[in-house]
């Protein structure tokens, strides 16, 4: 009978152990929260999925291992959290973004241009979606729609020389080269740090 009770005590003692408060969840997340600041990512991930398992509706724990785990080259997995966000939060347009990016890394284009259209069409002042979106038009040979949306990109933010400078490479697919040059002389002017030889060799 004493073997009984002191078993069941234990077994009490445990389930007390490691009931987590809600004031726990919110410290293991800000922990995780230090931790990708620090670069740490693994461990960051630990923590998150610490969050998760008490409360798998914990959007923001989610979110934030979707992104360590996209700064750890785990796109898939990525992925699959970006998708759970969603699925409990449709009109997050930050996930869609991201997700949009992630597929971007897997060469998944037409699928990375439907999520940065659904932002462009709830947000268009997203100069974020506009300019993947344009690069994956670009990536996808289609030069027309790519300059429309690195045009978006730079009326949005008139510094960026990545836009300026992957406007000029899609001007010279559409044999535009005038204008091609017009954007690599803009790219260079802003600091563009890539070599600009691809373009230039179309310039008078």
């Amino acid at each position: 009978m004493i073997k009984y009770i002191t078993s069941l005590l234990f077994i009490f003692l445990l389930s007390t152990t490691f009931v987590f408060s809600q004031e726990d969840i919110d410290q293991l997340f800000i922990d995780g929260c230090n931790l990708v600041v620090e670069g740490n990512y693994k461990k960051a991930v630990k923590c998150f999925n610490k969050v998760i398992d008490y409360d798998a509706d914990y959007d923001f724990a989610i979110i934030n291992r979707a992104s360590c785990y996209a700064l750890m080259g785990k796109h898939k997995k990525s992925i699959a959290d970006l998708n759970i966000v969603i699925e409990n939060a449709p009109d997050s347009y930050y996930a869609y973004e991201t997700r949009g990016f992630e597929l971007m890394e897997i060469k998944k284009f037409k699928e990375a241009i439907e999520d940065f259209t659904y932002v462009i069409n709830h947000d268009s002042s997203s100069q974020f979606a506009y300019f993947n979106r344009g690069l994956c038009y670009y990536k996808l040979g289609n030069p027309k729609y790519a300059i429309d949306d690195f045009t978006m990109s730079i009326y949005l933010n008139e510094t960026d020389y990545e836009a300026y400078y992957f406007r000029a490479l899609a001007y010279i697919d559409d044999k535009n080269f005038d204008f091609a040059c017009q954007d690599a002389q803009k790219a260079e002017e802003l600091g563009y740090p890539r070599s600009l030889k691809k373009i230039i060799k179309y310039c008078k």
